[in-house]
């Protein structure tokens, strides 16, 4: 990866009910809680990826296979308009406790939902709450997943090893403090939590940004976003001004996973 731009990753989860899926018990009817998830396809897509366009930005649309079998329509306007398309498992459910071959399943299911929609298979890939098993690496190497957006060990992209030879897999480390659901995400039933301003979460962006872009070379900036979540008006417009401080920067540059990967060793 060349020291002479500063890559920047907007991750975009596409989760719409998917994501409020593990709040539901097997027998409740939650229809209102469910209701969260539906507002990133009836309002918040449509002004984020404007958004985007406005600033130029080409970002990585993270997407259960649920949600593409239910908003085909969705994925194929993302695709459109120039973003990548990332698989994010079929349930958004982790796969943590359950055995390799329900895993496999889940994994897989989510790629070839978003294939068939768009006749290309992904090639980024990001667990549920960034949660590994001791089996996932191995899966996604045999769907032919080359590039993760999971680990938070670094602040730089590398290539994962087993026994100190490489492996055709790509880390993109991630970050809680740079993903909105830690400033956005509220069910209305946690103790002791309530959404915080988009200030809030302005500020520590921005501050980590500027501290990555001038105190540590070779780093990159990796945000997360959901659209349910980053999709209301305030916060967008909080995300509008985000944007233009960083592309303030001369060296800045936005890139997909996949592209910010194939530069890699």
């Amino acid at each position: 990866m060349s020291t002479d731009t500063f890559p920047v990753v907007i991750g975009t989860c596409l989760d719409a009910e998917a994501i409020w899926f593990n709040k539901i018990g097997e027998n409740e009817h939650r229809p209102v809680m469910l209701s969260n998830g539906a507002y990133a396809i009836r309002e918040g897509l449509d002004p984020l990826l404007d958004l985007f366009d406005r600033h130029g930005v080409r970002s990585t649309f993270f997407i259960p296979g649920v949600t593409a079998d239910h908003y085909p329509d969705a994925v194929r306007q993302i695709g459109d308009r120039g973003h990548e398309l990332a698989s994010h498992t079929y349930s958004h459910m982790s796969a943590v406790g359950t055995t390799r071959e329900a895993e496999k399943k889940d994994l897989v299911a989510g790629i070839d939902a978003l294939e068939k929609i768009t006749g290309e298979r992904p090639a980024t890939w990001r667990s549920a709450s960034w949660e590994f098993t001791e089996n996932t690496l191995d899966l996604l190497i045999e769907a032919g997943i080359t590039v993760s957006a999971n680990y938070h060990d670094t602040s730089r992209p590398y290539r994962h090893e087993r026994d100190g030879k490489p492996l055709p897999i790509v880390e993109l480390p991630v970050q809680w403090h740079l993903a909105d659901a830690s400033y956005f995400l509220y069910d209305g039933a946690l103790p002791g939590r309530m959404p915080r301003s988009a200030a809030t979460a302005y500020e520590v962006w921005s501050e980590e940004f500027t501290g990555a872009y001038e105190d540590r070379p070779g780093s990159f900036y990796h945000q997360t976003l959901h659209v349910q979540l980053i999709g209301h008006p305030g916060r967008l417009r909080m995300l509008d001004r985000f944007l233009t401080m960083i592309k303030e920067h001369e060296r800045a540059r936005f890139y997909t996973c996949a592209e910010l990967a194939a530069t890699i060793d």
